[in-house]
């Protein structure tokens, strides 16, 4: 999976956000390998300048793999914690698409099977 981009919005970007960002990424394309291209734009920074107390921080990772658009945001006290929180979502948006685009052709192989087992049904 290629990053296209990593903007960081009213923060300033470090070597250390941005290998923490990569880190991160890392496992995510070995679930998408065969399936490329595949690129990702991430997203990390503060909603705003006057926020202090809470969820002030935020990360957002949208790819595109296939044709297909895949969106996620978190947002927590701590952007290390938004950037893990983002990406177990976005890792189980991926795993969910992989199991139905399988499930979908093992339905088409089961009735392709039944097809030459039996022939055309008449109605």
């Amino acid at each position: 999976m290629k990053i296209e981009k990593i903007l960081g919005t009213n923060i300033d970007l470090t070597p250390a956000i941005e290998a923490h960002i990569n880190k991160r990424i890392a496992p995510l394309s070995k679930l998408v390998k065969r399936l490329q291209p595949a690129s990702v734009a991430v997203e990390v920074g503060k909603p705003s300048e006057h926020h202090n107390k809470g969820n002030v921080f935020y990360a957002e990772f949208n790819a595109d793999i296939q044709g297909e658009v895949f969106h996620a945001t978190a947002e927590a006290e701590d952007l290390y914690a938004a950037i893990d929180k983002v990406q177990k979502e976005f890792k189980r948006q991926i795993v969910d698409w992989r199991k139905k685009q399988k499930s979908v052709g093992t339905r088409a192989g089961r009735s392709f099977k039944k097809f030459l087992r039996f022939g055309r049904e008449q109605d």
